[in-house]
């Protein structure tokens, strides 16, 4: 059988190649996230550009797709950077690639990369470090879901009652799916205060990811859609949330709220209603992403394990590699030996931001 690999532009896939990938989608859980779809790519491609993809054939049919960003060093990262909660290659369940031939060190040196689904070790994307991403499960419907989690924790069930009796206020409302640009900008703006108290990396100090945003709020591809949710109190906008979904996931992506209401917890409010809202149309599951939150660890119905790391493929990619490897294994066992891991991990968010300020 013969395979070949090529890497061309993301505009460059032929309307074979959009069906084969959609089939690719379908047949995987592990790749259920809006974030897999081509939708999503043509949109980042069409905001920030230079989006390739690493096309794997066998006999002239395409059997993987893996798109990426290429660095000036021949590096590939997730094509959103730090935006890219979830990434990696999209194929069939059951095929296996050798990214270590010839013909792809070609093509790429290596590849950095912070959330691929653990399914793709197969591929050889093993990665330094494991984290998870949190999934509520609809498959059921919103009641079952409920009820799951309500067995599982009082806490839980404290917030429930809490959350319903913001809900059912007749003076609260509550929008799904809407486009309005005025709670869109104070939303960034949130989440830009947000970034800044905690001492965070503002990532829209970019000049990308909000117009990144603001193009999925507006699109209509149903595999890559942005979904704003709004709870008011008498008229007021008090908490929002961006998230992105494909026909059956949702991420859960920016949520914001006014600080004066914080006691409320209309954040909260609003997920439970997005989460009803959200089964009534056919979606399977919303995934919290990843981050050890406590209520991240009350909603979620299991964890989808994720991998972080980077593959080298090339020479001087495996060196680099090897300093990241050999630097994770040190941390925790002398404090002077930390700073070397703190400075490969500052790396590598800069490769993923794209921005030595991350």
């Amino acid at each position: 059988m013969h395979t070949s690999v090529d890497l061309c532009r993301l505009t460059g896939l032929t309307d074979t190649d959009r069906k084969i990938w959609e089939s690719f989608q379908t047949a995987d859980p592990a790749l259920i996230s809006p974030y897999f779809s081509l939708g999503y790519y043509e949109i980042v491609d069409r905001i920030r550009g230079g989006v390739h993809v690493l096309r794997f054939k066998q006999d002239d049919r395409p059997v993987a797709f893996w798109p990426l960003r290429k660095s000036r060093w021949g590096t590939g990262r997730p094509v959103a950077g730090p935006m890219d909660d979830m990434h990696g290659i999209i194929s069939a369940p059951d095929v296996t690639l050798d990214l270590q031939r010839p013909d792809v060190r070609k093509l790429i040196g290596g590849y950095t990369f912070s959330a691929t689904p653990f399914s793709q070790r197969r591929h050889g994307l093993h990665g330094d470090y494991g984290d998870g991403n949190h999934v509520i499960d609809l498959k059921d419907g919103y009641e079952a879901w409920l009820a799951a989690r309500s067995e599982a924790s009082t806490t839980f069930r404290r917030e429930h009652r809490r959350a319903l009796k913001l809900i059912e206020n007749p003076n609260v409302s509550i929008e799904h799916d809407i486009v309005d640009d005025a709670v869109f900008d104070r939303l960034i703006e949130l989440k830009q205060a947000g970034y800044q108290g905690a001492g965070y990396f503002d990532l829209f100090s970019l000049d990308w990811p909000k117009p990144l945003l603001k193009a999925l709020l507006h699109s209509n591809d149903p595999n890559a859609k942005g979904i704003l949710s709004t709870l008011s109190l008498d008229g007021e906008v008090i908490a929002s949330c961006l998230n992105m979904r494909s026909k059956t996931a949702i991420h859960y992506w920016f949520p914001g709220y006014e600080a004066k209401y914080r006691k409320q917890q209309p954040g909260l409010a609003l997920l439970f209603s997005l989460l009803e809202w959200a089964a009534e149309r056919g979606v399977v599951e919303l995934n919290l992403g990843r981050g050890d939150m406590e209520f991240k660890r009350r909603m979620a119905s299991w964890m989808q394990p994720v991998r972080g790391g980077a593959i080298a493929i090339s020479g001087p990619q495996k060196l680099a590699t090897d300093f990241t490897h050999w630097t994770a294994s040190l941390e925790g066992s002398n404090p002077l030996l930390n700073l070397p891991s703190k400075v490969a991990r500052k790396c590598h968010r800069a490769i993923l931001a794209g921005s030595w300020r991350a």
